[in-house]
């Protein structure tokens, strides 16, 4: 059969032909769970040898329509965070991050709204239902504690996006700072400013959040830009500072990568070495704002919340509601910020 547009059959004419219910078509050419496997695969057999094509806005259009839930403001983008308002809108990342999500909600005729799960997600099953009650298909994913609960969240009811590597119970599209690139710059950076021995102190938490892409990026940035491969600080938790100079003394690094800010350097100053004349120091997540101007990687915050957001509209546009099978990590680089520390 022909597939211009002319010709292509209808959810009717596959239902005919199969011997169904256009229901049971419908819902198993959008994999709903409701339709068994076997039924879905032959019906998207037969849809595919016919050349079937949906019109995607039409359908996402009616699957509102059938839902009473058309909203003529457009639809909400749940950002589920297990962090208060007070805590999150304290960090500097996340303010700039939420401002240019909301920016780019409203050009693309949408609007976010945040909701606290509770700090380990204890209250997901309760922001399901409200979600489901209200008819939200869209979920943005905050960067979440490694320690969270099980979200009692029914995957297959929404588009999801999560934002990093932190939200591990299922797999969704995710759109990530590019670890790797970024430690890669600082080492880079600090060999340009003449180092040789740099050395990488990280709480282990951080590093597993960015699935060891930290880690990773810095063992092999030595075999590309040259200088000593020293062995790494990884630490439990909290930092500790004797644990710290026992590093410095054995490593003895004249230059630092860390996600640490002020104790590092606060460290290195009741030691008397100077920053940057003895040791440069490098921040992995350099902050708009922060109260000690630093050299390292500004992580784009807006550039990741604005493009989960863009994700999800194009999930939406396309009635494309469910876990992907394929999922997609989209990598989104930092900047290289010149600072007196480097």
């Amino acid at each position: 059969m022909a597939t211009n547009p002319e010709s292509s059959p209808t959810i009717r004419d596959l239902a005919a032909r199969l011997g169904v219910s256009h229901t049971t078509v419908s819902l198993a050419l959008r994999n709903h769970a409701s339709i068994p496997p076997r039924t879905r695969r032959r019906v998207q057999a037969m849809a595919r040898k016919l050349g079937y094509r949906s019109n995607l806005l039409v359908s996402a259009l009616l699957s509102q329509v059938r839902r009473g839930r058309l909203r003529s403001e457009g639809e909400v983008v749940a950002f589920l965070t297990a962090l208060p308002a007070d805590e999150w809108l304290a960090l500097p990342s996340v303010t700039a991050g939420l401002a240019q999500a909301g920016k780019r909600a409203t050009q693309l005729g949408l609007r976010t709204e945040i909701f606290y799960m509770g700090p380990r997600g204890e209250n997901s099953a309760q922001v399901a239902r409200v979600l489901e009650n209200r008819g939200y298909r869209a979920l943005l994913l905050a960067p979440l504690p490694t320690h969270m609960l099980p979200l009692k969240i029914d995957w297959e009811r929404f588009a999801v996006v999560a934002l990093g590597y932190s939200f591990s119970q299922a797999d969704p599209h995710r759109v990530v700072n590019a670890h790797f690139n970024g430690i890669v710059t600082c080492y880079q950076k600090l060999r340009e400013r003449g180092c040789r021995r740099i050395g990488l102190v990280l709480r282990r938490d951080d590093d597993d959040r960015a699935r060891h892409y930290w880690l990773s990026g810095f063992l092999g940035a030595s075999r590309v830009h040259g200088g000593e491969a020293l062995p790494p600080l990884l630490t439990d938790f909290e930092m500790d500072r004797d644990e710290f100079y026992r590093w410095f003394d054995h490593a003895r690094p004249d230059a630092i990568i860390s996600m640490s800010r002020d104790v590092l350097l606060g460290w290195l100053a009741r030691r008397n070495i100077a920053v940057p004349a003895q040791v440069r120091y490098a921040c992995l997540d350099v902050l708009n704002g922060s109260a000690r101007p630093l050299a390292g990687i500004r992580q784009s915050w807006g550039e990741i919340f604005s493009t989960g957001i863009e994700f999800l509209a194009g999930q939406l546009s396309r009635n494309e509601i469910g876990l992907p099978a394929v999922p997609r990590v989209t990598l989104i680089d930092g900047v290289w910020m010149d600072g007196p520390t480097a």
